[in-house]
This record gives structure tokens, sequence and C-alpha cells, in this order.
């Protein structure tokens, strides 16, 4: 393919009468372009989002561009040798660009269009952008401190494992379990579960289906990046479709719209989700997202067109994400969890290598536990000094009692009963599985870091290093066991939650 480049710096900005993605009206050129041509008239702006408002900004990450000459350009940059697409199909729009941190602030947007003679002209031109110092902490949750972060498809009680589908609007609060809260129906994976898979769903993408089949599996995948561009990739890891994303209105998952049970609105370039239509609409994809729920681990997504009323029908997305352990970790702080073990147990001993934790009250392999000093557990820790050493501190043995993480330090403190603090140490993590002792990672720390950080029977011994048996939003399960330690023979399991 022929492609021919021309270079232009941004001189100023062209204030624009709406903010809207808009296509110009009139006769469209049939002559072949050049890069010269393709940009007389075009127009640029950029501008700031304020309290839901455009504002004009000469850094702004907000681009608007307009062709009027053309039917369509697609709009893209480059990252690592390769194209991440911004905007595809329009002659005109906005589009949302945050360099990652670190980056020259003077960045350059590429626009390209298609000849029918099939050779293609791009147009490159710069601009001065705000570069983030520290990630929002709307766009954190997505993209997660390492600022790029996988989304998968969640299975939901619906239909038995449905991973989209429809309900009624405004049926109520999405909680991030596997319920849907108004759902009617739903379809799934292709290798899931679920009664109605996306492959008996055809009707719903339009003109995309097949070519976008790939994306209908329980290994599909989508990737968020702290750059604002979003890539959709199949079960197989082949890139399927790329775009851009901006999330607004978001505050710690708390409902920002009590009207709509909204926790805020993700933005994003059309079709760049997995499975992005809207139900029964024939293949219409939506660029605006009510977000019913949106945690480290979880994310709901509704759409109703405008007007929609109660009850009426919208469209639900369900996706989950397993590789943020430490956006996990400093999500919230972190209390004694009581489990079924000796009615309400949260540390104690076990059968080492007795299988996998799954988050729930049960402990795999316990054998005994003691529980919070104001808890319901038969055995306290009161009554347990005998495995407590020299860290020890009172106030770390009540349901109050708690610690938390700090993912930027890198460091952990122990609260008591009180609040008042306790200790504070390290920590690091590897969350690489290990299927032969069933843990899902390690956690490492400094002698003492966490709650009440003893190996039972050991007096007093504080371990370093900590299988991780689960660890969830609402749960984590730690277990020790020295080196060397067989199948059955004793460990430690620790129990945490909200």
């Amino acid at each position: 393919m022929k492609k021919t480049l021309i270079i232009l710096a941004l001189t100023g900005g062209v204030f624009l009468t709406s903010c809207d993605p808009q296509k110009a009206e009139g006769d469209f050129v049939s002559a072949t372009m050049t890069s010269e041509s393709l940009m007389n008239g075009a127009t640029f702006s950029q501008f700031d989002l304020v309290d839901g408002k455009y504002v004009p900004s000469e850094t702004g990450n907000y681009i608007q561009y307009n062709f009027p000459g053309v039917s369509a350009v697609n709009v893209y940059y480059m990252k690592n040798g390769d194209k991440k697409t911004l905007s595809y199909g329009r002659a005109g729009g906005i589009v949302y660009y945050m360099p990652s941190r670190g980056s020259d602030p003077l960045q350059s947007v590429y626009f390209s269009y298609l000849n029918a003679d099939g050779t293609e002209v791009v147009a490159e031109k710069q601009f001065t952008l705000n570069v983030a110092q520290a990630l929002d902490p709307a766009v954190k949750v997505l993209v997660s401190n390492s600022g790029v972060k996988k989304w998968k498809w969640m299975p939901t009680s619906a239909n038995g494992g449905a991973v989209w589908g429809n309900g009624g609007y405004l049926a109520g609060e999405q909680d991030g379990s596997d319920n849907i809260s108004g759902a009617w129906w739903g379809c799934g994976p292709i290798d899931g579960d679920c009664g109605d898979t996306f492959e008996g769903q055809t009707q719903h993408a339009g003109s995309r289906w097949p070519d976008i089949k790939g994306e209908c599996y329980a290994l599909s995948y989508m990737e968020f990046n702290e750059d604002g561009s979003l890539t959709a990739y199949s079960n197989e890891g082949v890139k399927i479709n790329e775009g851009s994303f901006a999330i607004k209105d978001y505050n710690n998952n708390e409902i920002t719209n009590a009207d709509t049970f909204s926790r805020g609105t993700l933005e994003t370039s059309e079709g760049a989700i997995l499975w992005p239509f809207a139900i029964n609409t024939g293949g219409e994809q939506p660029t605006a997202f009510e977000i019913g729920y949106l945690d480290v681990t979880r994310m709901v997504l509704i759409y109703a067109a405008p007007g929609t009323g109660g009850w009426s029908e919208c469209t639900w997305w369900s996706f989950m994400s397993d590789e943020d352990a430490g956006g996990i970790l400093a999500s919230h702080d972190w209390h004694w969890r009581p489990t079924e073990v000796n009615g309400g147990a949260v540390w104690g001993n076990g059968g080492y290598l007795a299988g996998a934790q799954d988050g729930t009250g049960a402990i795999n392999g316990a054998w005994w536990g003691c529980g919070p000093n104001d808890g319901e557990c038969a055995d306290k820790f009161e009554g347990q000094m005998q495995h407590a050493g020299d860290a020890y501190v009172a106030g770390e043995e009540y349901m109050a009692s708690k610690m938390v993480f700090n993912e930027d330090e890198a460091s952990v403190t122990v609260f008591g009963k009180d609040g008042n603090q306790l200790r504070s140490g390290s920590f690091s993590f590897d969350m690489t599985p290990n299927p032969d002792n069933f843990s899902v990672g390690t956690l490492n720390t400094s002698a003492g870091a966490i709650l009440w950080p003893f190996a039972i029977n050991t007096g007093g011994e504080m371990p370093t290093s900590f299988e991780i048996g689960y660890l969830g939003t609402d749960a984590m399960v730690l277990i020790y066991a020295a080196p060397g330690t067989g199948g059955w023979s004793e460990c430690t399991w620790w129990s945490f939650g909200k």
C-alpha cells in the first residue's frame, strides 16, 4: 500500500460551536487525495472536561477534529511501533488522548484516509497535551498502578452464566456479585455454561459478525491503558479492535447519580469494548455506558437509549479482572473475616496442601482456629498468647482492628481497635500461580507487618512470605508452611475481609 505523509505543528485552536462528534455536510471530493489536500480545511481544537463540560485548553486531552473534504478518516497514535486507534470511520469527532506518565507533552496524532485506488494518505499533527504525573483514581481502577490492565467476561447468575443481555432499566443498584439487578435474559461465551451463547445471537452484531467471533470466548479480553487506549483481544491473544476510553463522574464506586443508580459514565470510541452492541438494535454500538458497578475486580456496564423509562429495555455487560493484586490490597481497609471454622475463627492451623481456597466462609484443610476477642468463635486470641512473640501489641485482636496497604509506598500499617497505629512495615507480591500448592500468588512482608503475624505453635515466629490462597475485593486467605512441609502436615492460615 502506498503512503504519503505530511507533518504540521499545532498553531492554534479553532473555537467550536458544538462538542458532539460531527461529520461535515456538503459534497465530498471524489478526486484522489494527497496529504496536503487532506489537511485543506481541516480544523482542530483541544479541550479539558470540567464539571461535564468541554472547556477550551491549549493542552487539553480531548481533541476535536473535522475533515470537511472527505467522508471518513482514521485517527491513531504510535506506541512502541504499533498503531493505537483513537477513532475510525468518521470525518469529525472528539477523541481522548492521555499520553503515558513521563511522556513528552508534544505528541503526534495521525489522520489517515484511503483513496478509491487503495492508496493511503496520512497526515501527522502535533499537539501539546497534559501528561499525567499520577494516575487519576478513577482511571487507576481500570488500568491498575502498572498503567495497563486486562478485563474479561464474568459469568453471572442470569440464564446460568450470561455475560451480556437485556433487562429492565432503573431496576435497582448493582452490587458487584454475580447477580445482575433487573436482568431478564442473557447469553454467554461460546465455551461457557450459559444456555444461550453469543454464537446463536449474531442478529445483535449487525455486519460485524463473524469478524469479531474471537471476542466471544471465556478467555477473550480487553486491555485498558493509562494513555486512554482500549484494545480488544480474542481468546488466542489476537488483536480484534482498538479505540479509546474516558471515565466521568466516578468516585470510589459510590453512587453518583441516584436517579439511575449509576456510579459514573464510561465513554469509548464506537465498538471498542467486547461485544459492543446494544441488544435488539441490529448492530448499534453505544459510545457512553452507565457504570452500574466498578471496583478493581468487577465491572457492570449498562446502556439505555436516551429517554428510556423505568423497566423499559436496557443492555448490560459483565466483566472481571483478576490481575490487579496491588489494587485489591489497597482498595480498602482489611479486617478479620470470621469463617465457619470453630464458629467464627480467623486464624488457626490446618493440613498443608489440602486444596484450593475459594474465598467463602470455609477454609479448606482447617483443623482448628481462634477468633477476635469480641467475636463469636469459641476460642479467642486472648487465650492463645503462647503463639504470640515480642511483636504482639494489644489491640490487633478485635473485629475493629485493621491493616492498611499503600500500593504507592509499598507499606502496610496495622491499627488497633481504637484506630491507634500499632506497627508498620513493607510488602510486595508476586501473582504467579502455583498449582502444586494451590496458591494464586505470594505476599512478601517485613516481619510482623500483618495482623497477628505469628505462625502457629512456634512461640512467636513471624513469617515474611505467605502463600495467597485466595484474593478478592472482599476476602483474602493467607497460608504459611515452613519450607519442606509435606502434604497434610501443619500449616497456619489467616482470614481477612473488608
